[in-house]
């Protein structure tokens, strides 16, 4: 799972001039750009000028294999701002597809909140509706558990 260019299904969608479709699992807090290759990063950047942007293209091109994250489902109502006192999950793969487009390897990860930050918004959920400070808070510790779980992927089971 090292060494080659990696991009969230979001910025490969961008990528290719895609809409990507409405949902939590496309929003951008739990599709960190730390996840994506400069590169693809530079592709997606309207400010970049073409020179650049064809550079990273070859960059890409070059690339022994392509690894996408992927977030399959979101279900963590309170990050999402519905009050529905429960600890957040979110499902996820890490796709690695060589360099002519086949997928070689799939790793799944699950995750969730932290129990002290799940357990926290729910002592601070005494309102009609979610704080939007709680649902921030909650949705920063997920895209943190993501994180975490990237450098793990090169382990074996």
């Amino acid at each position: 799972m090292v060494g080659g260019a990696t991009m969230t299904q979001v910025t490969l969608l961008k990528i290719a001039n895609e809409e990507p479709n409405k949902g939590p699992e496309r929003e951008d807090w739990i599709n960190p750009p730390e996840l994506d290759s400069p590169a693809a990063r530079e592709l997606i950047d309207p400010a970049v000028d073409e020179t650049t942007k064809r550079q990273a293209a070859y960059e890409l091109l070059s690339a022994p294999f392509f690894l996408v994250y992927q977030i399959d489902l979101v279900d963590a109502p309170m990050a999402l701002g519905i009050k529905d006192l429960k600890r957040g999950t979110v499902g996820a793969r890490a796709l690695r597809f060589d360099s002519k487009g086949a997928i070689v390897c799939i790793k799944i990860m699950n995750f969730q909140n932290t129990l002290a930050t799940s357990d926290d918004a729910i002592l601070k959920s005494n309102l009609a509706v979610m704080d939007p400070k709680v649902a921030a808070a909650l949705r920063d510790d997920l895209r943190a558990q993501l994180l975490l779980r990237v450098p793990a992927l090169g382990r074996a089971d």
